[in-house]
């Protein structure tokens, strides 16, 4: 039995595509989205730019915290990096 539909393809933690891409946008560089991806975002921010980046690059992002700052460190290796990469 074939449980696959459209929606596998079109959402990812429940953000919809055009969000994750969105989102990922805002986070990769902008002349090289294959590269890594260092990102300082807000506690609200996490889990979206975590899920774009999850999804945009089949890696698994590390988040650290700094307290100084308030802010989260989002890093991934990238796509190219990564496992989907070449």
């Amino acid at each position: 039995m074939n449980t696959n539909t459209n929606d596998d393809f079109t959402r990812h933690k429940g953000y919809d595509f055009d969000d994750l891409r969105k989102v990922f946008d805002r986070v990769c560089d902008p002349d090289d989205w294959r590269a890594p991806i260092a990102a300082w975002v807000s506690g609200e921010a996490v889990m979206p730019v975590v899920a774009a980046i999850e999804f945009m690059t089949a890696t698994h992002p590390s988040v650290s915290l700094n307290v100084e700052r308030m802010k989260y460190l989002v890093t991934s290796e990238g796509y190219r990096n990564g496992p989907a990469g070449p």
